[in-house]
């Protein structure tokens, strides 16, 4: 079935490529930004290389051992995210014998700024309940990322902001709605929403739904101008 000219905006299909590493990435793109989910065979090495955009990733199976402009974190499955710039040494290792899974954000658009928390890599910054889920949110100068648990019958109710949004199904299944353009995302699936963009998300099925969500700017928190300045330096 083909994607109607809407649906392919707001919920695109991935481009499929395998790498000389034997890395499979699945990547989904909407004008400046790319989401991709990345499979990383055992024991894999991903040389030190610099970008032209920023990069930010969050382990969402199995773990990652990585090195962003010198300093090095192991990093656990949906407990830890790394921050990128442009220009700045990125590299990966997968240390066990187990395949794991990434997903990174990667962003280029004229007249935006990308600075990097301080040390390169995100802790949790809040848990809370949030409209009927759980949520646990990350927070950077540039970006915010909510990770949500929808429980069974339970909905984000349609809105719009002038923040732009991008989501990304972990686990079950959900319906997301952009601009009355409806789609069933399963783990992978992204949607993009461009800021003004209505959207809203209902979960109809017998268990939770778990994505994470992204806020370019933070929407739900504002990091300090202290913090802002040191990011900056």
């Amino acid at each position: 079935m083909t994607m109607q000219t809407d649906e392919r905006l707001y919920f695109p299909a991935p481009d499929v490529v395998l790498n000389d590493e034997g890395v499979r990435h699945e990547s989904y793109r909407r004008e400046g930004t790319e989401v991709r989910v990345s499979y990383i065979p055992p024991h894999a090495v991903l040389s030190s290389h610099s970008r032209k955009e920023a990069q930010v990733g969050m382990v969402v199976r199995g773990e990652l051992s990585v090195t962003v402009g010198g300093l090095t974190k192991l990093l656990k499955p949906e407990r830890d995210v790394y921050v990128a710039p442009p220009g700045v040494d990125l590299s990966v290792v997968n240390p066990s014998s187990e395949e794991t899974v990434v997903l990174e954000i990667k962003r280029d658009k004229k007249g935006e700024t990308y600075p990097a928390p301080s040390g390169y890599f995100l802790e949790p910054f809040e848990s809370r309940k949030f409209v009927g889920m759980d949520v646990t949110f990350f927070l950077a100068n540039w970006i915010e990322l909510m990770l949500a648990d929808i429980p069974s019958g339970g909905k984000m109710p349609y809105h719009q902001h002038s923040h732009e949004q991008i989501g990304i199904c972990l686990e079950g299944r959900y319906d997301m709605t952009v601009e009355e353009t409806s789609h069933e995302l399963q783990f992978g699936g992204t949607y993009f929403c461009a800021s003004q963009e209505g959207h809203g998300a209902a979960n109809p099925n017998a268990g939770v739904a778990r994505s994470l969500n992204i806020f370019i700017p933070p929407r739900y928190h504002r990091v300090s101008q202290q913090e802002n300045n040191q990011e900056s330096q």
